[in-house]
């Protein structure tokens, strides 16, 4: 895996199973788990937290063996990768197994082969305690694995593209790319796109597309909480964190599940000097009991905080709708977005048109005004309305503006929640 992840003759090995080398020529660390685990050495760590490069750590963990050895090497292996959270990126690779170990999740993002097997607690142990069978292949649902690849080979290069968008650390911005798209380049197909009727659903990875760079979009946990868009994309080769709401599913509603997506992608972004564009198309959150018991207030106040302690660059553009507390959550002005745009049908809501209107005992098509962007601008929910045609080179313009932001939080060593 090393051999396919590194450039040709760039490996050099630091202790046992790790070294560094480089990938398209920038710098990385590596840390190959292979077999049973034994016990190991956070050198490698310790080096790309000195040096200020990525750490890959590449897993086929057959388990862990009973020792007190085995258990105390790992739990220093994870307190130096929660360490390094924030500070380099990390990228875990699953090629294989991996059982017994934290590890995994300590990855900002991680890449595993759909045939790989995951679990904390050995599938034996398991099957020993409850008498179940336990299938722990693949994690298309828990929200843990980030990307689920074929092979080795695709693995790979999933890494190379993932890192040629992120920065060496905390300390520098993200590299700038070449293009040839015009930055003032004419976005009419967003308007075919996006249906009038608030009602119709439309799939809004194809907004992105027509907005970034190239149509070039890296979409992360696509099978994951898909009523919520996050990725990476560039716009005139500078690298943005795109969130968005996909009336794709659940017609954009923000579940729990999506809750903790977006809240944990803006958080990378922040982290790590990354502007953050927000693409506004929902009717709130999730209307559902068993959401509620089961935690969404929590999360949806986690995308709240996300935003608020954001201080890298943060433009929203409001596509369609933005109804009830959602209209907040999702990068609004009162959680510190720099810039909000508006198409001009897009409409704003305490609930919903209808169930507002209703409750204010006034006509809908009355309501439609109150709701409309003229009456949000007038708010100062938004700063301007846009024509689609404009979007790419309005979040362009805006986000040059913004290369010289200044944002200092209050004196804190971390946020408690």
């Amino acid at each position: 895996m090393i051999d396919l992840l590194l450039d040709e003759g760039s490996f050099s090995e630091v202790g046992r199973n790790s070294g560094f080398g480089t990938i398209d020529e920038r710098p990385v660390c590596v840390y190959h788990f292979k077999g049973v685990f034994e016990g190991c050495s956070g050198e490698v760590v310790d080096l790309a937290l000195k040096t200020g490069v990525p750490l890959i750590v590449v897993l086929d963990c057959e388990g862990m063996r009973v020792s007190f050895k085995a258990l105390s090497d790992l739990a220093g292996l994870v307190s130096k990768l929660s360490v390094a959270s924030g500070v380099i990126p990390r990228i875990t690779v699953v090629s294989g197994r991996c059982h017994g170990s934290l590890c995994y999740t300590l990855g900002d993002f991680v890449v595993a082969l759909k045939s790989c097997e995951l679990s904390v607690v050995m599938p034996d142990t398991i099957k020993l305690v409850t008498g179940k069978d336990v299938n722990v292949k693949g994690d298309r649902h828990s929200g843990n694995v980030h990307f689920l690849v074929e092979s080795e080979e695709e693995a790979s290069e999933v890494v190379k593209r993932l890192l040629s968008y992120l920065p060496l650390n905390n300390m520098e911005d993200p590299p700038i790319a070449e293009t040839t798209d015009d930055p003032a380049r004419q976005t009419e197909e967003i308007s075919g796109t996006i249906p009038e009727d608030p009602h119709k659903v439309y799939d809004v990875r194809n907004v992105i597309k027509t907005i970034v760079d190239d149509g070039d979009f890296m979409e992360i946990q696509p099978g994951y909480a898909e009523n919520a868009v996050i990725g990476f994309g560039r716009l005139d080769g500078v690298t943005v964190g795109i969130v968005a709401n996909n009336p794709m599913f659940y017609a954009g509603c923000i579940d729990l599940k999506a809750a903790e997506k977006i809240s944990k992608f803006v958080r990378f972004c922040d982290a790590f000097n990354i502007p953050v564009l927000t693409l506004v198309d929902t009717p709130g959150f999730l209307p559902d009991v068993e959401q509620e018991l089961s935690g969404l207030p929590k999360y949806a106040s986690k995308i709240l905080q996300a935003y608020s302690e954001a201080t890298v660059p943060l433009v929203t553009v409001v596509l369609r709708k933005a109804y009830g507390p959602a209209l907040v959550a999702m990068g609004s002005k009162f959680v510190g977005a720099d810039i909000v745009y508006a198409y001009p049908n897009s409409e704003f809501a305490v609930i919903d048109l209808d169930t507002d209107a209703k409750m204010l005992g006034i006509a809908k098509d009355e309501y439609l005004k109150e709701a409309g962007v003229e009456r949000a601008l007038d708010r100062g929910f938004i700063d301007s309305v846009i024509d689609p045609k404009w979007t790419r080179s309005k979040i362009i313009n805006a986000l040059r503006m913004l290369e010289t932001k200044r944002k200092k939080l209050p004196p804190k060593k971390c946020s408690t929640w």
